[in-house]
């Protein structure tokens, strides 16, 4: 699963999708919480995304 980052949080995920041009796999639903989340490959490129946002 380290290949992989799953997003539950819309605003990062419009980030990545739109500000960041990175394609995610899937959305789908957590089936114990019921909460959306977006699945990512994880990269290098989408690391430094995930970072940069972090230092917003």
């Amino acid at each position: 699963m380290k290949n992989y980052f799953f997003c539950y949080d819309k605003r990062l995920r419009d980030f990545l999708r739109y500000e960041k041009n990175i394609d995610y796999i899937c959305e789908g639903r957590h089936l114990k919480t019921g909460m959306i989340f977006t699945l990512f490959e994880r990269t290098e490129f989408l690391n430094q995304a995930i970072q940069e946002w972090k230092n917003r």
